[in-house]
């Protein structure tokens, strides 16, 4: 089947997708504060390699976190990307421990060219996630339990449209429109479940965010030769206002047993109130470079983000990053062995996120590992991707989370634009 009947195919799925996403995807107490956990929004491709985004310019991939890398595609070439992701971590407190798992839809994008010198890209990209499920168990007055559930989920999810051209031979500049958009739900319960008799209280928060942000990115493209290159680039999100619509709802109820032993509950005091607010997305920048050759691909990155102009949320704190990896490819052109076909990939990061909780912001370091299988007759390619890492501390009454992300994508590559002869 070509490539043309194929993203018919996904297309179709999109909805579902997109619909998906509103499904637990994530989960982490962390994700209470703020606008929850900030997802890798790189593709497998480059995750593999500790998500370097900056330097890198390949034909072949859609790096969207770099708008100015598109000139890098092929002249006559259509890239379609589509992924998913999903998790595994291991909580740990003080107290107890658990492990917790989820899976979800990642992204979907195309890339394709508008001339020689102007190439494109649009697609879907998550921002953020918001899933988590606490119970917390007092006793007060030494007689009675209370049992508080603190219970969170949905996200924020972005459609890109991006641009790139070439200014010169060597210099390229783009620009990413983003639009966002997405519902996070906060619901807090308290009751005495060992009571007949008891009161029930019930605190939910609903979060609809909707607006538009911008990122503008240049990079410089030495060539030392035609199969070593060192390219340097620069992007920046600009800062930018979203539109919040915020409700607010508070349930008190009486809970009690009847004769017949069927629990019932009668509404006593019912409270809302709904109101529209901005908030001010912050401003960020990355900076990085990558060494490509024929076989090798190396470099690191820097990232920085303002988060503490964000006014609207607590326990917010200017977040950056570093990110370095390298992948390797044997032989790109090789007919008899497959194996050095592939490609592997190594990295490694290290970010002080921007959360800050109970005066400790919170780091988050590991490694990540990936490989590039490509089919056997064209550049359609397989990518896997593998995130080990560690967040969080035990410290200052904080939870430890030990966890693996790992990133399956299909990148369709097809040759459009070019009329085929026949004799």
């Amino acid at each position: 089947m070509r490539i043309k009947g194929i993203l018919i195919i996904l297309s179709l799925l999109l909805c579902c997708s997109i619909h998906s996403y509103s499904q637990k995807s994530i989960y982490s107490p962390y994700t209470r504060y703020g606008l929850g956990e900030m997802v890798d929004q790189n593709m497998g491709n480059t995750m593999g390699f500790g998500s370097l985004t900056s330097g890198i310019r390949m034909n072949d991939v859609i790096n969207h976190s770099t708008p100015a890398s598109y000139t890098a595609l092929d002249t006559n070439s259509f890239i379609f990307d589509v992924g998913i992701s999903g998790n595994s971590a291991l909580k740990r407190s003080t107290e107890d421990q658990i492990t917790r798992r989820a899976l979800g839809f990642d992204h979907l994008a195309i890339g394709f060219p508008v001339t020689r010198w102007w190439k494109s890209s649009m697609g879907i990209v998550p921002l953020s996630q918001v899933g988590y499920h606490v119970q917390k168990t007092t006793n007060p007055n030494n007689i009675d339990e209370l049992v508080n559930r603190f219970e969170g989920e949905g996200g924020i999810r972005q459609i890109y449209i991006g641009n790139a051209v070439n200014l010169t031979e060597n210099l390229s500049v783009g620009m990413n429109y983003f639009y966002l958009f997405g519902n996070t739900t906060y619901n807090s319960t308290a009751s005495l479940p060992q009571d007949r008799y008891s009161g029930l209280f019930q605190k939910k928060l609903n979060f609809h965010f909707k607006g538009s942000r911008f990122q503008t990115g240049i990079q410089y493209e030495f060539n030392f030769s035609d199969n070593y290159n060192l390219n340097l680039g620069v992007s920046y999100d600009l800062s930018t206002n979203l539109n919040l619509d915020k409700s607010y709802e508070f349930f008190s109820f009486y809970q009690y047993n009847d004769s017949q032993g069927i629990t019932r509950q009668d509404t006593i005091d019912k409270i809302q109130s709904k109101r529209t607010t901005k908030v001010k997305y912050p401003q960020g920048m990355s900076a990085g470079f990558a060494f490509q050759s024929s076989k090798l691909i190396f470099g690191g990155d820097f990232e920085y983000q303002n988060w503490s102009t964000l006014e609207e949320f607590d326990n917010l704190s200017d977040s950056y990053s570093l990110r370095g990896g390298l992948q390797y490819t044997p032989d790109r052109e090789a007919l008899r062995n497959y194996f050095k076909r592939l490609n592997y990939r190594v990295g490694a990061f290290y970010e002080q996120s921007y959360l800050k909780i109970n005066h400790q912001q919170l780091k988050d370091y590991g490694i990540t590992f990936g490989i590039g299988i490509p089919l056997r007759y064209n550049r359609t390619k397989f990518n896997i991707a593998l995130k080990l890492g560690k967040r969080g501390t035990t410290n200052n009454n904080l939870i430890e989370e030990n966890y693996a992300v790992i990133n399956f994508n299909i990148t369709f590559y097809d040759i459009w634009f070019i009329k085929q002869k026949y004799q």
